[in-house]
């Protein structure tokens, strides 16, 4: 199956964190943000990334399967890995992702550590998806 790239964007997220926290706790944190606020940026009009896979899904018939995450630090920084498959009668027909990474050199603004995320979330379809809803979007009419 080829897919193609529907959805593409990037942002950059500061994500705040109180100069007395501990490091552990702040480390800690970091970590758990892609999971407990990553996926819930607004995105401009279309609302947040998670509304936008519902709403492709929705236009595509599709059902929309687990996540699957990953996180690692390495070099200063948390790389980021989200994947979730987009379905129709179990089979994988598209995906919606986020990837990215946290810096883990922080700026200081007044009492807390601003810490950067950059993320891209992309959406992608198969090609078949896509000529099926082409070609049933198409409107027939006689003169």
């Amino acid at each position: 199956m080829e897919y193609t790239v529907v959805y593409d964007t990037y942002v950059e997220v500061p994500i705040r964190i109180s100069k007395t926290t501990p490091d552990e706790a702040r480390i800690k944190r970091l970590e758990r943000w892609p999971k407990e606020a990553g996926l819930s940026q607004p995105l401009g009009e279309g609302g947040t990334f998670m509304d936008l896979v519902k709403s492709f899904a929705r236009d595509y018939e599709l059902e929309v399967g687990e996540k699957n995450w990953s996180n690692s630090t390495t070099e200063g920084k948390i790389i980021i890995k989200m994947e979730q498959k987009l379905l129709r009668n179990g089979t994988q027909r598209g995906a919606a992702k986020m990837e990215g990474e946290i810096s883990l050199t922080p700026t200081e603004e007044g009492g807390n550590l601003v810490y950067t995320a950059k993320l891209k979330y992309s959406i992608e379809l198969d090609n078949d998806v896509l000529a099926e809803k082409a070609a049933s979007d198409v409107v027939e009419f006689n003169l």
